[in-house]
């Protein structure tokens, strides 16, 4: 090589990397502005067109910057310099929101409310928030005395916890740390993100796929905000799953089923992650079996108290199971179109059966072939991830944590694109306090699909050009 194209490298690194950089920068002023901002605010104000405008626009610009920059800089040597400016900047995306308020939200003061339960040897699911300041005794009157401005803000208070085992063990965690605090789930949620987020470029640099790939969730203004700073619990999720895919590839059975069964326990649908799992282990019939009765103990352990919750009244994860639906226009339309056909109730019910059937024939898909590696089977399992969500009836901005992490290891970039169009979501309050809920429903949420296609659209294009090329 000559020095003119030694120079012109060096040049076109100055610019990928510079653009790379500015790209974070732009996400932490983001997250700053927002902790400062809306810090302090109630979480009603969110109701206001300024606030959700301001707010989903600055996800949503801030998430395509750095896709944009992240796929420039693809093929980019990554060094140390680089390598720790990126982590550095997920940290300080997430620094601002420690000390500060509940960020428009309010489903962590049930994280709360189980968290101090559990940590005082209490079952979650045993009383709604209702029933416990209608009247509270015995060990119950302290707990609900010290935790009382928390118990009031808490959603749907006539509704027992929906949460696993998995997730209430994050949230007794978060209380030991510091009790009735969000800065506890904080602390609890930042950590799972970051040891994730290691597994990631550990991924990416086995794999042979750019390191900077994980800058796509480490650095992603939309996670940092929805995880970090609204504290929800689909933070915890990522890092299970991932320690269970990496221990299949090595064939170690019993920790593939253990990282299984924890993730299951923190959400339940990683369960249907098991075939492909089960089929990355195959042909081995005493790696099977190790792996069938982890998870399943796993899996028993964590859920089975939450099961048998839910057979009585008032159970949060029947009430979630039969009728929430959010920003998924394409299931408003169905539900539309069954409600016309079948009638009211029983439509429903067919249709969220059929979804069940779906996501089992999906489940079952992934796992039709054995994966050759590593690779192919992070790739699967972001698919398989992402296909649940979007199969999902409610489909709220956090619940990308189930496969942006997934798809950042594997390079699947129109799941990533999934950050750009989700930040919509927040338009749904202003239009549900003008009674307007029905144009969000059936038209806006539409919207946050479209970066994802445009994208799918765009890499298969450039795909086929370059093989007729």
């Amino acid at each position: 090589m000559g020095p003119d194209a030694s120079v012109a490298g060096r040049s076109a690194w100055d610019r990928r990397g510079s653009t790379l950089l500015a790209m974070v920068g732009v996400g932490i002023m983001v997250q700053t502005v927002i902790a400062v901002v809306w810090g302090a605010a109630p979480g009603s104000r969110r109701d206001a067109w300024p606030v959700a405008l301001s707010l989903g626009l600055m996800l949503s610009l801030s998430s395509a910057g750095l896709l944009w920059a992240v796929w420039r800089a693809r093929d980019m040597p990554t060094g140390l310099v680089l390598g720790l400016a990126i982590a550095a900047a997920g940290v300080l995306m997430r620094v601002p929101y420690f000390g500060a308020g509940p960020m428009l939200e309010d489903d962590h003061f049930r994280y709360l409310l189980d968290g101090a339960m559990v940590a005082h040897g209490l079952s979650p699911y045993a009383h709604a928030p209702e029933a416990l300041l209608q009247g509270a005794d015995g060990a119950l009157a302290p707990l609900v005395g010290a935790g009382r401005a928390a118990i009031t803000s808490i959603n749907f208070p006539e509704l027992r916890s929906m949460y696993p085992g998995g997730a209430q063990a994050a949230f007794a965690l978060a209380h030991l740390v510091a009790p009735w605090s969000l800065d506890g789930l904080r602390v609890v949620f930042f950590g799972a993100e970051a040891l994730a987020a290691v597994l990631i470029w550990r991924l990416l640099v086995s794999t042979g796929r750019s390191p900077l790939l994980v800058a796509l969730v480490w650095c992603n203004p939309l996670m940092a905000f929805c995880l970090t700073g609204q504290a929800h619990a689909d933070a915890v999720i990522a890092l299970p799953i991932l320690a269970a895919l990496i221990a299949a590839h090595r064939r170690a059975a019993a920790m593939a089923g253990l990282g299984l069964g924890i993730a299951a326990g923190v959400k339940l649908w990683p369960i249907l992650l098991a075939p492909l799992v089960a089929r990355a282990l195959w042909p081995d019939r005493r790696a099977l079996a190790v792996f069938t009765l982890a998870l399943g103990a796993t899996t028993l352990a964590l859920c089975a108290p939450l099961f048998w919750a839910s057979l009585s009244a008032h159970a949060g994860l029947t009430a979630y199971a039969g009728g929430w639906s959010v920003n998924n226009a394409p299931y408003a339309w169905a539900s539309y179109l069954f409600l016309q056909l079948v009638g009211p109730g029983t439509g429903e019910v067919l249709l969220r059966a059929l979804v069940v059937l779906t996501a089992g024939a999906a489940s079952l898909a992934v796992a039709a072939r054995r994966p050759a590696g590593l690779e192919p089977l992070i790739a699967r399992a972001a698919i398989l991830a992402a296909a649940l969500f979007y199969l999902s009836p409610a489909q709220f901005p956090w619940y990308a944590a189930w496969f942006l992490p997934l798809a950042s290891a594997s390079g699947a970039w129109p799941f990533v694109a999934a950050s750009i169009g989700l930040p919509v979501y927040y338009l749904f309050f202003p239009l549900a306090a003008a009674g307007l809920r029905d144009l969000h429903g059936y038209g806006l949420a539409f919207l946050h699909l479209v970066p994802v296609l445009l994208v799918a659209l765009l890499i298969r294009r450039s795909s086929a050009a370059g093989a007729s090329a």
